[in-house]
């Protein structure tokens, strides 16, 4: 599997961008304060877990595999891998320039926290292969498939909890890169501005860009950067998928469908209706994360690292539901 070590290291890259010493890219976990009116009381006042005022609480397991970071803007961040595909996990530095830049785990480190987190069920998305054929194709038939994730914290945490590892797995014979281009609160509002999309995107020649997150302030803009990016790249592909995680107890659904990123209410409607317009795939992404959260009889801030993100188990649901979607 020549990829596989890429895809372990860059889905957990961004373990540096959300859990690095004060002062390290910190503007990833500038949702997480404390904020009256946002947080949902119902989910706090039986909470298992006191966060801290500013920043996650300590990860159970830091990534142990290293990282690196590629040019952008101030607040925005770039990640790839820095090994060679191909290279054995045994062969891993074990030394790295500093403690921040270990942001990649290694698969043994996941299977390990996927033993230890609560076990839960949800219903199985339907695969949407409509608008991913040239992604299957390469994924069935083998070739270079480049997945970009594009979005905010909850995409760094989709993407570092190493989902793409196991959908090399799944499809042996692809060889799969992944990039991710983040920014905290980022949406395609602000990705859509300043030429970003001709100066981070079109060069590195996605075939697939993901689009997600909690951070999506309007369709419009999401439309606007699927269209430059097809501007430039006609060929590529999207999947579009609504959010997870955030201030809102998922335990009453009606709460859940008012989040302005769930794909259980309006958001999701119209979410869907732009992948319908567009071409692209959709994955409600809402709903099965609320039912395996459910169905674990955890409370929901077992699965969170501070008031709005992902701790490892919490990726580990994540992981399983984009595994799910792709899996043959």
């Amino acid at each position: 599997m020549k990829s596989l070590l890429t895809l372990l290291l860059l889905p957990a890259l961004l373990a540096t961008a959300q859990n690095a010493a004060p002062g390290t890219r910190n503007a990833l976990e500038q949702a997480a304060v404390p904020t009256p009116g946002l947080d949902d009381a119902s989910l706090l006042a039986d909470s298992p877990k006191v966060f801290p005022r500013k920043g996650p609480l300590p990860l159970l397991y830091p990534p142990n595999l290293p990282m690196r970071d590629e040019e952008s803007e101030v607040d925005y961040f770039i990640f790839s891998a820095p090994l060679e595909p191909g290279t054995p996990i045994g062969q891993v530095p074990a030394e790295v320039p500093a403690p921040s830049r270990y942001s990649g785990r290694t698969l043994e480190q996941i299977f390990r926290i996927e033993s230890e987190m609560p076990q839960g069920r949800f219903t199985p998305p339907d695969n949407d292969w409509n608008h991913l054929s040239r992604t299957r194709r390469l994924l069935t038939e083998g070739g270079d498939l480049h997945i970009l994730a594009l979005g905010d914290s909850i995409i760094n945490d989709t993407v570092r909890s190493g989902w793409v590892a196991k959908l090399q797995q799944a499809y042996p014979k692809a060889r799969i890169k992944l990039t991710v281009y983040v920014r905290g609160g980022g949406g395609c509002q602000h990705f859509k501005e300043e030429s970003r999309v001709q100066k981070y995107i079109l060069p590195r020649r996605p075939d697939l860009v993901h689009i997600g997150g909690i951070s999506q302030k309007d369709i419009d803009s999401i439309r606007e950067v699927i269209q430059q990016i097809r501007a430039g790249l006609p060929d590529v592909e999207f999947l579009l998928t609504s959010g997870v995680f955030g201030r809102v107890d998922l335990r009453d659904p009606a709460k859940l469908a008012l989040a302005p990123h769930s794909g259980t209410g309006a958001y999701g409607q119209a979410l869907r209706q732009l992948a319908k317009d567009e071409r692209c795939a959709y994955l409600d992404m809402t709903r099965p994360w609320a039912e395996y959260i459910v169905s674990s009889q955890q409370h929901p801030h077992v699965f969170y690292r501070d008031r709005v993100h992902a701790n490892e188990f919490g990726e580990q649901v994540l992981s399983r539901i984009l595994v799910s979607f792709f899996k043959p």
